[in-house]
């Protein structure tokens, strides 16, 4: 199954946003379109459609129904593709950070809300507290395209090993962490910590980011993200690891190579501690 990574520079501007997703989904299609076989998902980083740019200022948060989803539905179809997007999801009384699957198929739906909020101090810097907006998700969620089962996080959840041993218990084939990495925890922490996700689970992780320098709509705020999307295999190894530009690369994914690990390392059958949900 081949899948496209997608590294966006997303701002407070919904629309503004939701068409510079569609074009680089749709250059790439074109650009690849002589290749014999297209990518049936392409997944996105964290506040795809909206990055609250000023911290402390309003969360443009959207639901399943609004014209957005509508649109980006239409758009799947007519490309016969299945789009995995993170952004502020509303159902009028409660906000999340969540994921949401739209499919060339069916109606959009909420594949996974946020479960760690990511309330932070680091020092010299502004403070961070998602907490503030978001209610925090509490279901550890999967779903399936084309035969593959991922398993959901987002971001900060990438510290918090409990919630990968659980997808590791249920053997994901691959798990996504869509994010928005500050620049500094993700100097420090991005790599090694998506790399050992990959290993503890023996799945694939595809970890599409957020970066560079993100202005504001009224253009007198600016935030930095770290990007590097990268692409991890189950035995560990970096497929790909994106330059810090908009764009999008893609990666296959072979059942074989996951079956090979974990016959290698029959880590599954050893376990003793822990527990699923």
């Amino acid at each position: 199954m081949k899948v496209t990574i997608v590294q966006l520079n997303s701002t407070d501007d919904v629309m503004q946003n939701l068409d510079n997703i569609k074009n680089l989904i749709d250059t790439h299609l074109m650009d690849h379109q002589q290749l014999n076989k297209k990518s049936r998902l392409f997944i996105l980083p964290e506040n795809s459609l909206f990055f609250r740019i000023k911290e402390g200022s309003a969360i443009q948060a959207l639901s399943l129904q609004s014209e957005v989803f509508r649109d980006l539905e239409r758009f799947a179809a007519e490309r016969d593709v299945y789009i995995h997007l993170t952004t502020a999801m509303s159902d009028d009384e409660l906000v999340w950070n969540a994921s949401v699957l739209i499919s060339p198929h069916e109606r959009s739906r909420i594949v996974y809300k946020k479960i760690h909020l990511f309330d932070i101090q680091l020092e010299g810097q502004t403070p961070v507290k998602e907490s503030d907006f978001f209610k925090n998700g509490s279901d550890i969620t999967t779903f399936i395209v084309d035969g593959f089962l991922f398993g959901n996080s987002i971001c900060y959840d990438l510290r918090f090993s409990e919630l990968y041993l659980n997808h590791a218990k249920n053997r994901v084939d691959v798990i996504l962490i869509p994010a928005a990495f500050l620049v500094k925890t993700g100097q420090a922490h991005w790599e090694i910590m998506t790399r050992a996700r990959a290993i503890e689970s023996q799945a694939y992780v595809l970890a599409p980011g957020q970066v560079g320098l993100h202005v504001s709509v009224d253009g007198q705020h600016t935030r930095s993200t770290y990007g590097h999307s990268i692409a991890i295999n189950p035995w560990g190894e970096i497929l790909h690891c994106m330059p810090n530009e908009v764009g999008c690369f893609d990666i296959v994914l072979e059942k074989s190579k996951i079956e090979s690990v974990r016959k290698q390392i029959p880590m599954s059958g050893h376990r003793r501690l822990g527990s699923v949900k």
